[in-house]
């Protein structure tokens, strides 16, 4: 097939936004990280009432609040800034819809991707792998971004998942327990382990109190590369694979086997490749991401997964048809 002029020209402006992307994300993550929505909060502003809260100079905010503007994540009526109404479900604290902590980690991971360059030369993360659990605010702000992404898909996947057969489940790395929560809620009968790192379940612990089902929640500290106690009846894995390697995913994957009941089901839920690996797009990108922030990490395919667990003893293998964000995929399978 012949390309033409217009074609390419299209894909030439295509590229170039692309490389101008990168104003947008930082608009957005500056916005947060200067806390500009909680300020404006259900009343509106001027950009002289919101640089003296920000101890920041006038003409740049008002330049700033416009940028906001143009993103349609402000609005502007004369010379105040008001919240959309979607904006005060997602940017004021509280909300549960809540994202500023997840965008907060977005601005984290900027500086790792700035050197992506480095990474992609030596094989070497970006910054130390310690899963932020070096630091306790980094440890804090990392789970509640892990539960501001969860909102969005465990209330789906806890009503669509059948575990209506299931008393007992292990949910291995289950941070801030929201999943947890949402499969409790909905399984009167279920309860759940979450094992996860000491510095996690300190926040797990205070994330699940209000829930209504901290009673049926048991914490256990405990790393699942190393050892899996209990039997159970179902293992919840939510984006546990892509932290690690090939290898210690297949013998993840077995321990998991083996902590299962006869008939126990293992759920797992990540960002899953094509079996070209090229795509979908979100899942390939993040396979950069775990590079950064990864000795080892990577997204895998549908037929890598699925063979692993075949290799392991599981049966039964599904892929539930969900339509989720950033390409997340379900896999189900039985021992």
């Amino acid at each position: 097939m012949e390309i033409t002029k217009d074609h390419i020209d299209k894909y030439r402006e295509r590229t170039l936004e692309f490389g101008y992307s990168f104003f947008k994300s930082k608009v957005l993550l500056t916005a947060v990280r200067l806390d500009v929505f909680n300020i404006i909060g259900e009343k509106g502003l001027s950009a002289g009432d919101i640089s003296a809260k920000t101890n920041s100079n006038v003409c740049a905010t008002e330049k700033f609040l416009d940028a906001i503007v143009s993103l349609d994540l402000l609005q502007k009526d004369n010379d105040k800034y008001f919240n959309t109404e979607e904006g005060k479900e997602i940017f004021i604290s509280g909300r549960d819809r809540y994202i500023g902590d997840i965008v907060i980690l977005q601005d984290v991971m900027w500086d790792a991707w700035s050197r992506l360059s480095d990474s992609v030369i030596s094989g070497k993360p970006a910054r130390k792998p310690d899963m932020f659990q070096a630091d306790k605010n980094e440890t804090r702000n990392f789970i509640i971004a892990m539960h501001n992404t969860a909102m969005s898909v465990a209330p789906v996947i806890s009503r669509e998942m059948d575990l209506s057969d299931c008393k007992t489940m292990i949910d291995l790395g289950g941070g801030a327990g929201t999943y947890s929560v949402f499969f409790c809620t909905g399984n009167s009968d279920l309860k759940a382990t979450i094992l996860d790192l000491p510095g996690t379940l300190k926040i797990t612990k205070e994330l699940i109190s209000s829930s209504g089902v901290a009673n049926r929640i048991k914490l256990i500290e405990g790393d699942f590369n190393k050892e899996i106690k209990g039997q159970y009846d179902v293992a919840f894995l939510s984006n546990i694979i892509h932290g690690e390697g090939e290898q210690e995913n297949i013998a993840l994957i077995r321990r998991v086997y083996n902590a299962l009941n006869s008939g126990g089901k293992i759920i797992i839920q990540d960002f899953i490749l094509d079996n070209d690996k090229a795509s979908p797009c979100f899942p390939a990108l993040f396979s950069l991401n775990m590079l950064l922030f990864t000795e080892n990490g990577r997204t895998y395919s549908f037929q890598e997964i699925k063979g692993w667990l075949q290799e392991a003893g599981f049966c039964d293998l599904t892929r539930m048809d969900l339509k989720l964000p950033r390409s997340i995929s379900v896999l189900i399978g039985k021992k």
